[in-house]
């Protein structure tokens, strides 16, 4: 055995050696170091995410534990929370009116997101339905199993997306100015190394971080290790019980972890699969982001909501990934995680109860 001590992979029954994910977290460290000294936007979660994405299509091993990830998950959940003052929960009946376009928005693109999985890559009705939606990785590779379909394709789709969503988002924003109309100007590059926070308020962030995770998964919330903790720490800090943001050093640290497991989704798949889900990845990414872009316009024009902010509510790059990067660019990032989440509750709400539907459809057009 590579290492006696091993942990688990949840749901794929594949035991992990602990050694492979301190190799993949020093891997991601090595290169969101070096995206941080480049001075890339989100430069840690890039840096990371590039380098394990590189080394896994090599044939690197990068495959690492699912508890680094999600305890930073959690984290980022901990850092959007802290965003809900008390003029954001005035503001949320203001929001009805975007909540309702986040809905059309997903109803659009995974109707697109289906056609062309199921036609352009020719993929069997069941894995065409779970590869097209527009986010929720985690949950739709839940459902994948459940449903028996090609896990793999599923997986390598909606990686494929998510990688680059969330390479393009943050560089194009920063390039094109777009955020000079919420005064983000750039993303913060630097990282405040202290580590200044009393005792009593790391032991609130600590608490919201750990009882909101066990309490997400004991009501089966959606992406439960975020939204947990978000709901807590929102709690907390808009009663005043702690002011308090999550350390510079911390948010370095989580960037790191989310960003060098991503590539861990590219390893050991075939050709053809890795072929296939990143044409069909980057069909869907277009389409997706092209919808986002026009979606956001409408925002800017018609809700005084500014373009940055709308476009980060809307592209599927994943829940805590976007989070983290509105958290960069001080993008209203209550806003925009609201959003994102209204977006997988419909996904993970319909997907199976439309499926059925869908699966009897495409059955009939295949015998017709």
């Amino acid at each position: 055995m590579d290492d006696s001590r091993t942990i688990r992979a949840r749901g794929g029954g594949q035991a992990i050696p602990v050694s492979h994910t301190l190799r993949t977290l020093a891997f991601g460290t090595a290169g969101g170091g070096f995206g941080y000294l480049l001075g890339l936007p989100l430069g840690w979660m890039l840096g990371a995410m590039a380098t394990t994405t590189v080394l896994a299509i090599a044939g690197v091993r990068v495959s690492a534990s699912p508890k680094p990830r999600a305890a930073m998950i959690a984290v980022i959940g901990l850092m959007v929370g802290s965003a809900f003052k008390p003029e954001v929960l005035r503001q949320a009946g203001e929001w009805s009116a975007s909540l309702a376009a986040v809905a059309a928005y997903t109803v659009i693109t995974a109707a697109f997101g289906i056609f062309a999985c199921r036609r352009l890559g020719r993929l069997d009705p069941t894995t065409a339905a779970l590869s097209g939606m527009p986010g929720g990785l985690s949950e739709l590779i839940g459902m994948a199993t459940s449903f028996n379909a090609d896990v793999r394709s599923v997986s390598m789709v909606h990686a494929t997306r998510l990688v680059l969503l969330i390479t393009i988002v943050p560089l194009s924003l920063s390039l094109s100015g777009a955020l000079a109309a919420i005064g983000g100007g750039s993303v913060d590059r630097t990282v405040d190394w202290t580590m200044a926070l009393s005792l009593a308020d790391a032991a609130v962030l600590v608490s919201c971080a750990v009882v909101g995770v066990l309490l997400g998964r004991r009501l089966r919330l959606p992406a439960a290790n975020l939204t947990g903790p978000l709901v807590l720490s929102a709690l907390a800090h808009v009663t005043g019980l702690t002011g308090a943001d999550v350390p510079g050093l911390v948010v370095a640290v989580a960037q790191v972890v989310i960003g060098a497991t991503i590539g861990q989704h590219f390893i050991g798949v075939e050709r053809r699969v890795v072929l296939t889900g990143v044409v069909l990845g980057t069909v869907l990414t277009g389409f997706s982001l092209a919808m986002a872009v026009l979606f956001a316009i409408g925002f800017d024009r018609f809700l005084d909501i500014p373009f940055a902010v709308g476009l980060l509510a809307l592209v599927p790059g994943g829940l805590p990934e976007m989070s983290l990067i509105a958290i960069s660019f001080n993008a209203d990032p209550a806003f925009v995680s609201l959003h994102h989440l209204s977006r997988v509750v419909i996904i993970v709400v319909a997907t199976p109860l439309i499926l059925p539907a869908w699966l009897r459809l495409a059955g009939a057009a295949g015998k017709g």
